[in-house]
């Protein structure tokens, strides 16, 4: 009789510990390109060949802004960039295991932590390594307590976690946009 409940314990521990994001599989298939900032590859480089492919290339609002400002641009000058809606790109770097309400865009210049605006739309937790339009508002270093991505729910140091580096940028995003 006691078995039934210990083996569905065993089960249950079992299943969390297959679900958890520290936990790397054993062997990973040859073909399987990691992230690029994991092994230090360069984000420019980087193809979405031998990563799974997104069912959905549009999440949150349309992109309506025509001119894409560089990341290099923005990274250089992100003064004159605070609280403009601006529209750059690059590739995955990281993504939010929980809920894809965070992601990191990067390319040889450096990266951008971007926050799903207000949790209104979330990315696939598997865009890794994928080529991303971004449209969103930049956020300045100064936002008021709490504002700023991962002050409570430490999105950031996850991010860093995941890529190795700290983003010197965040943008709020209304719309993202998978290219590949």
């Amino acid at each position: 009789m006691r078995a039934k409940p210990i083996a569905s314990l065993f089960f249950l521990v079992l299943a969390q510990l297959g679900c958890s994001a520290e936990r790397k599989p054993d062997a990973e298939p040859a073909s399987k390109p990691a992230p690029p900032a994991a092994e230090g590859a360069s984000p420019m480089q980087a193809s979405a060949s031998g990563i799974a492919r997104l069912e959905k290339k549009q999440f949150g609002a349309p992109i309506t802004e025509s001119s894409t400002t560089p990341l290099p641009v923005l990274l250089q000058e992100p003064g004159k960039f605070s609280g403009k809606t601006v529209r750059t790109e690059g590739v995955v770097s990281a993504v939010c295991k929980s809920m894809g309400c965070w992601m990191e865009i990067a390319d040889e210049s450096g990266s951008a932590h971007i926050k799903m605006a207000g949790h209104s739309f979330f990315v696939p937790k598997d865009a890794s390594g994928h080529r991303a339009v971004v449209q969103g508002k930049m956020v300045t270093g100064e936002a008021e307590e709490g504002a700023a991505c991962g002050a409570k729910d430490n999105c950031r140091g996850e991010a860093e976690k995941q890529t190795g580096r700290v983003a010197k940028i965040e943008l709020e995003a209304t719309g993202v946009q998978f290219l590949d």
